[in-house]
C-alpha cells in the first residue's frame, strides 16, 4: 500500500477505526484532537489512516455520516478506508476498501481501478496473505477480531514475502508498538488505546506515535550496529 503514504514516510502509522453505529458530532470532536495531534506533532511524517465500518442496516444515516468522515481525514491527510463491500466504499468517498474476501477483489479493482487502495483482512491466516499477495492487493490486515491482539509472528510471512504493508488489528496499547513496529508492522490500530485513554484522545495520539516512533528510532540503531 505504498500509495498509502506520503512519499518518505516512516514505515509504520497509525490505523484508527470507526463504527458501526456512528455518533457523527462525537466522533467529529474526536478526529479533530486526533488529527490535529497528527498534523502538528514531530510525527507528521506519517501517513496514516482511518477505516469506517457499518451500513444503513447498523445505522439508516450511516451513508451521510460516513461521507463526513471520509471527507474530513481525506482534507486532514488521513486515509479513509471502508471495511466491506468496495460499491459503499466508493459510494461514502473512501479512498479505498478493506475486503473480508477475497472474491470481491475483482470489483473492488473496477470500481476504483489502478489508483485505489485495495485490502484484505486475512485473520491470522498466511495462506489467505498469499493469495491476497497474489492478486495483487495494496495491504492486508491481521486480527483475531474483537480486543484479542494477534501475535507479532503472524507478520513474519508477510514481511518475508513483500515491503507491501500490513496493519496489526486489535487491542493495542503504547505498551505494544515495540512489539508490532519491530516484526514489520506498517499499520498499527491505535483505536481503543486512544478512544480509551482516561486523559483524552489527543494524549492516546501522542503516547501512541511515540512509542512507534521510540521503536523505529531503536530498530535503526540496532541495523547500524550489525
Amino acid at each position: 500500500m505504498a500509495r498509502i503514504k506520503k512519499q518518505g514516510a516512516a514505515t509504520v502509522g497509525l490505523y484508527l477505526r470507526v463504527g458501526p453505529a456512528i455518533e457523527i458530532d462525537m466522533i467529529i470532536r474526536d478526529l479533530k484532537q486526533i488529527f490535529f495531534t497528527i498534523n502538528g506533532s514531530d510525527y507528521e511524517r506519517n501517513m496514516h489512516a482511518i477505516e469506517i465500518t457499518g451500513s444503513v442496516d447498523d445505522d439508516p444515516d450511516f451513508i451521510e455520516k460516513a461521507k463526513v468522515i471520509a471527507l474530513f481525514a481525506a482534507k486532514s491527510a488521513v486515509v479513509p478506508i471502508y471495511r466491506g463491500h468496495p460499491t459503499t466504499a466508493k459510494e461514502i468517498g473512501a479512498e479505498g476498501v478493506l475486503l473480508t474476501t477475497l472474491d470481491d477483489i475483482g470489483i473492488a479493482r473496477e470500481i476504483f481501478g489502478e489508483s485505489g487502495i485495495i485490502g484484505l483482512h486475512c485473520g491470522i491466516s498466511n495462506e489467505d496473505a498469499a493469495a491476497a499477495f497474489d492478486a495483487e492487493v495494496d495491504f492486508v490486515c491481521f486480527g483475531l477480531g474483537g480486543n484479542k491482539m494477534p501475535a507479532a509472528d503472524v507478520l513474519t510471512f508477510w514481511t518475508m514475502l513483500t515491503d507491501l504493508p500490513a496493519v496489526v488489528e486489535g487491542a493495542i496499547s503504547n505498551d505494544y508498538c515495540d512489539y508490532y513496529v519491530k516484526a514489520g508492522a506498517g499499520f498499527i490500530d491505535g483505536t481503543h488505546y486512544i478512544w480509551g485513554h482516561e486523559k483524552g484522545v489527543m494524549q492516546g495520539t501522542v503516547n501512541m506515535l511515540h512509542a512507534i516512533d521510540l521503536a523505529l528510532t531503536e530498530g535503526t540503531k540496532e541495523k547500524t550496529k550489525q
